[in-house]
């Protein structure tokens, strides 16, 4: 299990909520809308994401996280005096639906802070809305390193690892395995912005790393396609060592069917997006001894903080949290601080607040970096166990240690990533 360093203690219930200070009280400048006004009635945020069709697992159980921190806010005694409430939509992973979503719940919901969605072109759509309407965008869910570069401006917040960070992880655990060996690989991807940069990612980690390969295969089916047995069978005619997948959600087990059909994990290693949510859909047919990186797996969190949250998850969903749901909650965490230390919901006053700040999460303390407002999180990879994780959960989770790539090895510099927001 991944040791986290010690950092400062707080309740599940709410991170930002200390004893000294708390929510509940009122300040000024703290209207629903980021205006005037004291405090009582609520403040309104929003998360318009993908609850419908092969990917809705990481928007249901990501609004769930969101949810699950604004009740616990709420429980806390409220937000600068006021109670929070989510409004949520299905984007059907479409930018035209995603901004259709957004608009309404700026304009007619008064929405003071925006969260979500899954598909990275959502994102980049949702984005342009938010941005000219000095809003606050959390992205806890979606990662393409062109959200806090091409369409980046400074209240966008990113708290996943980027689309250069995640790939570059996967590769750095499999040059470790490699130790020089020669290997053949082949990428399997879905055929948009996210798909297409993750592969770019860890081809250029592959050779930043000095591996040692042949890059046999490239195959990139549309997102949520449904037969996906040529794209297989040209896979399998390469006869790759290593496949690399970016696929996630309903694709990815999807993937894992028909490709255990085919044989294909007899024949090679698949290094892909295992998450909680996808092993507890397999169940028994995960494929043992397959690569899965995850960008929160609750069980390599080592902390009391992470276990009472588990905890309360379950308590409350009837099942343990994905990382779409632990970021989604730390996200919400990070928004919530910085209202409480502006004491403001304008957008202006968070994002002043968060450029640059350490924030209490149930991660720990999330540093967020000042140039381009991306969390400092690691990534971690492990091997799938051949067993369930316990006698009462038949999820097959993975084998310990898991592999932790901290953030200053797999991350793009201030400087690099501020040549890319010009």
């Amino acid at each position: 299990m991944v040791k986290k360093s010690k950092w400062i203690g707080m309740a599940v219930a709410i991170a930002l909520c200390g004893a000294a200070t708390g929510c509940a009280g009122s300040a000024a400048g703290a209207g629903s809308s980021g205006g005037g006004g004291g405090g009582g009635g609520s403040v309104t945020i929003g998360e318009s994401t993908t609850l419908s069709g092969s990917i809705a697992s990481l928007g249901q159980t990501g609004l769930q996280g969101v949810q699950l921190a604004a009740a616990d806010i709420n429980a806390a005694g409220g937000l600068l005096g006021k109670q929070v409430k989510v409004v949520s939509a299905d984007d059907a992973a479409t930018p035209a639906t995603g901004v259709s979503n957004v608009r309404t719940m700026l304009e007619a919901d008064h929405a003071v802070a925006m969260f979500g969605p899954v598909a990275s072109s959502v994102a980049a759509a949702e984005e342009q809305v938010t941005n000219a309407q000095h809003i606050p965008m959390f992205f806890h869910t979606s990662n393409d390193i062109g959200l806090t570069t091409a369409t980046y401006s400074k209240y966008v917040f990113q708290n996943v690892p980027n689309t250069v960070m995640e790939p570059r992880a996967a590769a750095d655990y499999l040059a470790q395995q490699l130790e020089g060996k020669q290997v053949t690989i082949a990428t399997f991807a879905p055929n948009y912005s996210f798909g297409r940069d993750t592969v770019t990612g860890f081809i250029q980690a592959l050779k930043a790393e000095k591996v040692n390969y042949t890059l046999v295969k490239q195959e990139f089916p549309p997102l949520g396609a449904t037969d996906i047995s040529s794209y297989l069978a040209a896979i399998e005619a390469a006869h790759p060592q290593y496949v690399f997948n970016a696929q996630y959600g309903g694709d990815l087990v999807a993937f894992t069917k028909q490709a255990a059909s085919y044989g294909l994990f007899a024949k090679t290693k698949v290094i892909a997006m295992y998450d909680y949510s996808v092993l507890q859909t397999l169940g028994s047919a995960a494929p043992a001894g397959a690569i899965g990186f995850d960008r929160a797996p609750y069980w390599t969190y080592d902390t009391s903080t992470m276990n009472d949250f588990v905890a309360k998850f379950r308590a409350k969903y009837g099942d343990a949290p994905s990382e779409w749901a632990i970021l989604g909650y730390a996200a919400v965490q990070q928004w919530a601080w910085a209202v409480h230390k502006s004491g403001s919901f304008s957008g202006d006053a968070v994002s002043a607040a968060l450029s640059g700040a350490a924030v209490p999460t149930i991660l720990g303390d999330q540093q967020i970096r000042s140039c381009d407002h991306q969390t400092e999180l690691s990534e971690y990879v492990g091997a799938l166990s051949a067993k369930p994780a316990s006698s009462t959960d038949p999820t097959h989770l993975w084998t310990s240690p898991a592999f932790e790539a901290p953030f200053d090895q797999i991350a793009y510099s201030c400087a690099q990533m501020q040549a890319l927001q010009k």
